[in-house]
């Protein structure tokens, strides 16, 4: 059986739209994708007193002069993983905190009920089984939209069986600076898994799917950042380290699934072996188009044959 996972598109719509591709790109058995759906930011595109439209982004303003140009920026936008919303210079001028995030949970629901429903036109077409979760980028009102999912499976929080393997599955994270949705304590995150754990049946032929990667390791090294959110210096270089949970790979070690397929840290693309478990981060690249994964073939009994991280 061959068993396609990838992760952390961020409301990367071109990039989204090959996940939904991939089965039957890569004549996969079974897709998986391991979280974070949504974008980081909202774009303003603002109608000038001039006459032209302006967006700020990626430290640059790109100016339109003339309207038709407009649907490819909005393109432009969605593929680099930007909400984006159309207002006058005066609309822009009074907008408040609370029209911000009225208008990212209004922008985040819509692009989801949209994605949802791609996932299972697609899926339910090419007879593929598809297990989703949410990640710790993930606000929890998501959640009533993964609720409705049809043929696609939303396995956050949930040990569920396919092609006769087991997958448990959690979205959420170790704390982050960044306080996102879905970080929890270690000992949280820990108690989590060791109560999915407890239903299964099999570790020979289980899948663990959880957001974050395994402490201190090839999975989880990232940029090191202070209180204020401000990278930390080595010498003129960017300073890195483990930036994983000590939870998850606690229960790697102690339960040694077949295999434990994360996302969360997108730079750290990459295979490690935890005891007799494999774990992979096939990373992310989402604001270029690029949809990056892992093909894993295994055998019936729970042996891995390969494993091949996938780019395209």
């Amino acid at each position: 059986m061959k068993i396609f996972f990838a992760t952390d598109a961020h409301a990367a719509e071109s990039t989204f739209r090959k996940f939904t591709n991939a089965g039957p790109f890569y004549k996969a058995d079974m897709v998986i994708y391991g979280g974070d759906f949504c974008g980081k930011m909202v774009v303003p595109i603002v109608k000038t007193s001039r006459g032209t439209w302006e967006a700020t982004y990626y430290g640059s303003t790109v100016v339109v002069k003339d309207e038709k140009e407009i649907p490819d920026l909005q393109k432009t936008l969605r593929d680099a993983g930007f909400y984006y919303i159309e207002l006058t210079e005066s609309e822009l001028n009074n907008i408040t905190k609370e029209d911000v995030e009225r208008i990212t949970k209004e922008l985040q629901i819509e692009q989801m009920s949209d994605w949802a429903k791609l996932m299972d036109e697609r899926f339910k077409k090419n007879n593929i089984p598809c297990v989703v979760i949410p990640g710790n980028d993930d606000p929890l009102h998501l959640d009533d939209v993964l609720a409705k999912l049809e043929y696609v499976q939303n396995g956050d929080g949930k040990v569920v069986e396919v092609n006769g393997f087991e997958i448990l599955s959690l979205g959420y994270s170790n704390p982050t600076i960044f306080k996102y949705p879905r970080d929890i304590s270690e000992e949280e995150l820990a108690k989590k898994i060791d109560e999915l754990a407890s239903q299964v049946k099999d570790m020979n032929k289980c899948i663990f799917v959880l957001h974050a990667p395994p402490y201190d390791t090839d999975l989880d090294q990232d940029t090191l950042f202070d209180e204020d959110l401000n990278p930390i210096l080595d010498g003129d270089e960017l300073a890195t380290g483990a930036t994983g949970s000590k939870a998850v790979r606690a229960a790697i070690e102690k339960y040694q699934p077949m295999l434990s397929l994360h996302g969360h840290v997108h730079a750290s693309r990459g295979i490690s072996n935890i005891g007799r478990t494999v774990c992979v981060n096939p990373g992310s690249n989402y604001d270029e188009i690029q949809l990056r994964g892992v093909l894993v073939e295994v055998d019936s009994n729970g042996s891995i044959r390969s494993t091949t991280l996938t780019s395209g």
